[in-house]
């Protein structure tokens, strides 16, 4: 026969057990991966990071390559992808910001030049000079903003 204390004492071991058990915490959903996500007029524009280098492929004896992804009023949208260097240049009309999205080496601006790597933002005000060499075995890749939109008439080769 059972004691009349057995359930209550059986209750309280449960209630017990279930107040110093801690529960797993839900799983968190996987981070979306990096975009690019840009609205020009009523386009919005989305492009995996991993998917960038399609926007603008090299061919093999191609050292360099911008291609525009979209434009609004006050900025235009590039891919830049480069093997080697870039030779020093400014442009006196267009602020230039870069965001390394593959590969790394080094960038110059005005008289310093610093190493940059995957995921640096750069910033080049308008009249600087500047260049970009890639380090690296592949092409790097970049996503380019430049405010006012880029004409191509801005572009002043240094020495």
């Amino acid at each position: 026969m059972r004691s009349p204390r057995a359930l209550p004492i059986a209750l309280a071991l449960c209630f017990l057990l279930l107040a110093t058990t801690r529960c797993a915490p839900a799983p968190r959903p996987a981070a979306p991966p990096a975009t690019v996500d840009a609205l020009f007029g009523n386009e919005r524009v989305r492009i995996p990071l991993s998917a960038l280098g399609l926007a603008a492929p090299l061919a093999a004896d191609q050292p360099f390559r911008i291609v525009e992804l979209g434009r609004d009023a006050g900025t235009s949208h590039h891919v830049a992808a480069i093997r080697g260097a870039e030779t020093p240049h400014r442009h006196d009309h267009h602020d230039q910001l870069v965001v390394i999205a593959r590969g790394h080496g080094s960038v110059r601006i005005g008289d310093q030049t610093q190493p940059v790597g995957e995921g640096s933002i750069v910033y080049v005000p308008r009249g600087t000079v500047h260049a970009f060499t890639n380090e690296d075995d592949t092409p790097a890749l970049s996503y380019v903003v430049y405010t006012p939109p880029y004409d191509g008439k801005d572009r002043i080769e240094e020495r």
